[in-house]
């Protein structure tokens, strides 16, 4: 019952009884593949000695809530925690380099942090096919900005995700043109300021962005948004338009307010029409 443990490696753990809730042993380097598979465990802390954590580790723990990663772990294997459904939330250490496939594959987490140091992220590392909610959301910390991107179910980790990732490598028009649209767009809101050309791309397709925020819900998008300045007084009656439509089948009420609140602040009506009229 317990630990198996050889040469500072955990080979595998083994229920026992009454216990959710275990610390992997100090000096423990490696958990070796499948070591926890389909345990029963709610909360598991590993200590910093651990860096390496082989594939299908945590598979299929359905009651896993809480997980404590090592800080000097470099590599989270693939399908090391897939299909493990209670998970909710994930903390991934500084200096974590590659997420590979499937790590976080059919778990309940829809929303996590990319610290600085991840260069690689495999297909369907995070999301579920049958996600209620609709979306992964995943904030990457790069070149000291922080972008939300979210993706519709899946990360997928094909080609159109690895561009995102080579363009915060190399954060400029080049890479930028190469990227879809609608990642173009969460993107420019983040780094407008780095390229002239991104910047007009952002001017240009400000309408579709908004009406991308709407449809989505995404309120912290539209904030984004409203504070780069460049939606006009051209197109602000256009979006406020949409928003309602939106809101009336179904849609998010607070996009209106903050769309209208923007238009009152931004674009005050012009008083001294009115004045003359009352003078007349």
């Amino acid at each position: 019952m317990g630990f198996e443990i050889k040469n500072h490696v955990l080979i595998r753990y083994t229920d026992e009884p009454d216990v959710n809730e275990i610390t992997v042993p100090d000096g423990i380097t490696k958990i070796k593949k499948e070591a926890f598979a389909k345990s029963n465990l709610k909360s598991v802390f590993i200590p910093d000695t651990v860096t390496e954590i082989g594939y299908d580790a945590f598979y299929d723990c359905m009651f896993l809530e809480q997980v404590r990663l090592p800080a000097k772990l470099k590599i989270i294997s693939g399908a090391t925690f897939e299909e493990c459904t209670s998970l909710k939330h994930i903390i991934l250490p500084d200096g974590l380099e590659q997420i590979d496939g499937s790590a976080f594959f059919n778990t309940n987490i829809k929303e996590a942090d990319i610290p600085e140091s991840v260069k690689f992220i495999g297909s369907c590392a995070f999301g579920a096919p049958d996600n209620d909610f609709g979306w992964i959301t995943l904030n990457f910390h790069k070149n000291q900005k922080k972008t939300r991107m979210r993706f519709e179910v899946l990360w997928l980790g094909y080609t159109p995700e690895f561009r995102i990732l080579d363009f915060f490598d190399n954060p400029c028009y080049e890479t930028f043109s190469l990227l879809e649209s609608n990642y173009k767009i969460q993107i420019a809101v983040s780094y407008y300021d780095v390229d002239d050309n991104i910047k007009n791309y952002l001017k240009r397709t400000i309408r579709k962005a908004v009406t991308l925020a709407i449809d989505r819900n995404d309120t912290e998008l539209l904030t984004d948004l409203l504070n780069t300045g460049f939606i006009t007084k051209k197109n602000i009656d256009f979006m406020i338009q949409y928003a309602i439509e939106h809101t009336q089948n179904n849609g998010n009420p607070e996009l209106q307010v903050m769309l209208t609140d923007y238009k009152y602040q931004h674009f005050p009506a012009d008083t001294s029409r009115i004045t003359k009229t009352l003078k007349l």
